[in-house]
């Protein structure tokens, strides 16, 4: 991943997903919109969410499309 710092992920709902570890930043965007419904600015919280999401939904159970790189 040599120094990529914006990542990015469709959901099935149509909604866009953009973290920018850079700023430590985390927004969801509904399909069409360019206001953020969901906003996080610090890495403490993405990190909470990342630990949720893998404990409850962990990647080797479950098959996922791979996160785009922007």
């Amino acid at each position: 991943m040599n120094g990529l710092k914006v990542f990015c992920a469709n959901l099935k709902s149509g909604s866009l997903i953009v973290t920018d570890k850079g700023r430590a930043s985390m927004e969801i965007y509904p399909a069409g919109s360019k206001k953020a419904v969901f906003k996080l600015n610090s890495a403490f919280d993405i990190l909470a969410i990342r630990d949720l999401l893998n404990d409850a939904y962990p990647p080797e159970v479950f098959k996922h499309d791979p996160v785009r790189r922007v």
